[in-house]
């Protein structure tokens, strides 16, 4: 008989944070419950509060911050950005371009996810 895996347990992976029904950033972890405890970081929120799109803040301080397990597109750009910012070694990946993004050209940055607005 086999036992069902429980969703806490699912090997590393890339997890995406949503605020509103938006995905937000992608990040690796090992476990849905090590993304989550991630998403709740102190530091994360507060640049959830700071950080803008359209203007807006990312994250309003209220509304539910989700964690879920990223789907394939969602992980190759997560593993195409770690790669072009080999650099950088933070764990996040932004999945939106956020107003701090925008330079004064217009071009498009890595950032942007398939815009869903």
């Amino acid at each position: 008989m086999m036992v069902p895996v429980k969703t806490e347990e699912l090997p590393a992976g890339v997890f995406v944070l949503e605020i509103d029904g938006q995905p937000i950033l992608a990040l690796m972890a090992a476990t849905l419950f090590q993304a989550r405890e991630l998403g709740q970081e102190q530091w994360l929120l507060e640049d959830l509060k700071r950080m803008t799109l359209g203007h807006r803040p990312l994250w309003d301080g209220t509304s539910p911050i989700r964690v879920r397990r990223a789907d394939p597109a969602e992980e190759v750009y997560y593993v195409d950005a770690k790669t072009e910012s080999a650099a950088d070694d933070s764990p996040l990946v932004y999945l939106v371009r956020r107003d701090d993004e925008a330079d004064a050209s217009g071009a498009v940055t890595r950032g942007t996810f398939p815009p869903r607005r």
